[in-house]
């Protein structure tokens, strides 16, 4: 098995840093080639889904939803994070000599979406493995016509810990380490074959934002280097997990609180120690 050409899949025009910082380090670090992008192109947005269906998702997030909205105000009065700032494609030197292709995905459910048979044909004559930054959750032929199949993150290990929120269940767990899966894609949510994890340290008094940041700026690059090396290596291949961590949907009303109280006195306890230092 050899992979030389990735396809990267995002969700509009502009992915955040962290993910362009990746994608150039892959680039930078390996021999890979990035000969085409596929850019969702769907219209439609949160308006054209149903009633039920956004009822059931504000029912599903709970009180976290309360935390959501914080971020958002707290995002939208000063800016998001370094991280996290907005990266138009057309800024990515190792995007610079990409075919783009826009791409409306096949809604298979409220959940799930297909890509067109056109599209996963081209994906495949062109390229050997596709990285996934957008499309949401991707079943359909995709996942199986490319050599190296559909690569995609998941920020948690998934032999723990799967579902919504990564990180989130380590950091109320009290756990030391966090991890990062690069799984290649299957039809089970964040049960993918294993094809490298790392863990990055969670420090006595990080804030969650601090957990998010190590995970999203330290690793990930070499993270996609692995990737490509274990299928480039004829003695490596991803590998299915003896088993997966339980899925979880959301904090119970509970564990919101529990975040809540943990991180805020983290954030006060970072606030002090940066004042005295």
């Amino acid at each position: 098995m050899r992979c030389n050409s990735v396809c990267v899949l995002l969700q509009n025009d502009v992915m955040p840093a962290y993910q362009a910082s990746a994608i150039q380090y892959l680039v930078d670090e390996t021999a890979v080639e990035i000969p085409l992008v596929l850019i969702n192109d769907d219209p439609r947005c949160v308006q054209d889904r149903s009633l039920q269906y956004l009822l059931g998702e504000a029912r599903s997030w709970g009180l976290w939803l309360f935390v959501w909205a914080s971020d958002v105000l707290t995002r939208t009065l000063r800016g998001p994070p370094a991280y996290d700032e907005p990266r138009h494609y057309t800024s990515v030197d190792a995007l610079a000599d990409a075919d783009v292709v826009r791409c409306s995905p096949n809604r298979e459910d409220e959940y799930w979406t297909s890509l067109p048979d056109d599209v996963v044909d081209r994906i495949a004559a062109e390229t050997d493995v596709a990285l996934r930054f957008g499309f949401g959750l991707l079943t359909g032929r995709v996942l199986d016509a490319l050599e190296c199949g559909v690569l995609s993150f998941h920020f948690s290990d998934i032999r723990e810990y799967r579902g919504r929120i990564g990180a989130l269940w380590e950091f109320l767990d009290g756990e030391s380490t966090v991890g990062i899966t690069l799984q290649q894609l299957t039809d089970r949510v964040d049960g993918g074959r294993i094809v490298a994890v790392e863990d990055v340290p969670i420090y006595e008094h990080d804030t969650f934002d601090a957990v998010k940041r190590r995970q999203r700026t330290t690793v990930l690059g070499q993270l996609l280097v692995d990737g490509i090396t274990t299928f480039n290596d004829p003695t490596s291949d991803p590998f299915t997990p003896a088993s997966l961590g339980t899925y979880r949907k959301a904090p119970s009303a509970i564990e919101v609180l529990q975040f809540v109280g943990k991180n805020s006195t983290n954030r006060i306890r970072s606030v002090f120690s940066s004042r005295m230092t």
